[in-house]
């Protein structure tokens, strides 16, 4: 097994300077949610809100041509959702944060050369970190704790990301502007109680960045 990756690593070196290549650097906010299935049994004064956090990683683009290019991404990727609500004078918050490493495999389309708009899509795998829980009430009663769920999570998780952007080159520099969506199709509980119950998570990034 050694041999083969190592074989493949040689013919993957060997073809850069046959294909175009490039590095980029990118980074953004990150909107971030998790479609839970049994949703419709929480109470009906908690709502639902998004999270806004920070993402950024590194990408290897290999160019077929001038049109079509594969990119390999290493990004942090933060995740979680709130749940917020108020009740006999309390306002209790219910905060589900993750964070895991991401690689997004994906295909690039440009439509000409220079600057111009693209769009992508692929695949995308992560390798949780971390996952905690928080709960936070204030008003009538006072409260704060965190929970570290990381051993109750699946680790390894895999999805879709479908996006667009606008690369601009001016001289000999490259900046990208870039928007994906992120949909994570395995479930982030590792032992749900229904044999329904999933939680999948989904986050909208936007991203700016430069390529080498």
């Amino acid at each position: 097994m050694k041999k083969v990756a190592v074989i493949l690593s040689l013919v993957f070196l060997a073809s850069l300077p046959v294909f175009g290549s490039g590095i980029k650097l990118q980074f953004g906010p990150a909107i971030t949610s998790i479609n839970y299935s049994e949703e419709s049994s929480i109470p009906s004064w908690i709502s639902k809100n998004s999270l806004f956090q920070l993402t950024g990683g590194v990408g290897f683009e290999l160019s077929f041509n001038t049109n079509l290019a594969l990119e390999v991404d290493v990004m942090y990727a933060p995740g979680g959702v709130e749940y917020k609500g108020t009740i006999m004078g309390s306002t209790i918050t219910d905060t589900f944060k993750g964070y895991a490493v991401s690689v997004p495999i994906l295909l690039k389309l440009s439509f000409m050369p220079g600057t111009t708009p693209y769009i992508i899509a692929g695949g995308v795998l992560a390798y949780t970190t971390s996952q905690t829980q928080i709960i936070d009430e204030t008003g009538a009663y006072t409260y704060h704790d965190e929970i570290d769920e990381t051993s109750e999570v699946n680790r390894f998780q895999y999805g879709l990301v479908f996006g667009g952007g606008v690369e601009i080159a001016i001289a000999s520099m490259n900046f990208l502007i870039e928007g994906r969506y992120c949909l994570g199709l395995s479930n982030l509980i590792k032992n749900p109680m229904p044999s329904t119950e999933s939680a999948k998570p989904n986050n909208i990034l936007i991203l700016v960045g430069y390529k080498f």
